[in-house]
């Protein structure tokens, strides 16, 4: 482990390609990053890191970086993973983690978090959905059979989502263009054989069940109403949101790719991230 000036990366093999940034000082919140499709758990979030230099807010914040390999998992598997492991590192923080080179990251590493907000760009948006759909849906079953609910800690998350893929992809710009060109049905091949690409197309089960799921149970479980910031123009996905999703927001002149990463002249990403609105 690497230190930096106020967070320790921390690499975990189980569940493999996640990675915690541990702060050196008392944490009040736990931020869960989920990439999108061809993504990674740092690369795509690079700027984040090192945001506690200049912000309190991300300063008094640990970091989850979650990675998958989207063109093998399903959605529904990835979602799946989130919810199992989430308990692991909220609302207490992950001791395992907690020490740097035989010291404690910081004096108090055991207090629990008061708050947690969950980050998705992209097909990430989409997991982060599904996975609170899905504890949305066992924490009303377990409540009508009088069970105690499992692996439902993601239902305290705040969902701040970057340009998310909830209508399923599209191909406009400069992906239109090799839509139309020779080149698309050999590409179209090699990315259908990913199940999360193929979940991707519009009308696909998935998409639907996803958010016939958050509507139907939005009402009673207010943390799926998410908050968007989309990308202006987006060539990548539909930009749609759901009919219980807070009024979403436009980041003029900002591309998919580029709308989740924060730099000097664009610091939208961070206040989004961590306040849910442009101001």
């Amino acid at each position: 482990m690497a230190a930096t000036e106020v967070h320790t990366p921390y690499h975990l093999k189980d569940p493999a390609k996640w990675v915690l940034n541990v702060s050196h000082i008392r944490a009040e919140r736990l931020v869960v990053f989920i990439h999108g499709f061809n993504g990674k758990a740092i690369s795509t979030w690079n700027e984040f890191p090192g945001s506690g230099r200049t912000s309190d807010w991300w300063k008094e914040s640990d970091m989850l970086f979650v990675g998958y390999d989207s063109k093998r998992d399903n959605i529904t598997a990835v979602a799946s993973r989130i919810r199992d492991r989430l308990p692991d590192f909220y609302p207490t923080p992950h001791q395992g983690a907690m020490t740097v080179g035989g010291i404690p990251a910081r004096a108090d590493t055991t207090s629990s978090y008061k708050e947690l907000i969950v980050v998705g760009h992209s097909l990430g948006g989409l997991i982060a959905r599904r996975a609170m759909a899905d504890a949305a849906q066992e924490h009303l079953d377990s409540s009508d059979a009088s069970t105690a609910p499992d692996n439902t800690e993601i239902l305290d998350a705040q969902l701040r989502l970057f340009s998310p893929a909830s209508a399923g992809f599209r191909a406009a710009g400069l992906l239109g263009a090799v839509r139309a060109s020779g080149l698309w049905p050999a590409l179209f091949l090699y990315l259908s054989r990913s199940s999360a690409f193929t979940d991707l197309q519009p009308g696909s089960t998935t998409l639907l069940d996803t958010r016939r799921r958050t509507e139907a149970l939005a009402s009673t479980y207010g943390s799926l109403r998410a908050r968007i910031l989309w990308a202006s123009p987006d060539d990548v996905v539909i930009p749609e949101r759901y009919d219980t999703d807070y009024v979403e927001y436009l980041a003029d002149g900002r591309d998919h790719g580029s709308v989740c990463k924060p730099n000097a002249s664009y610091p939208l990403p961070l206040r989004f991230a961590s306040t849910g609105r442009m101001k």
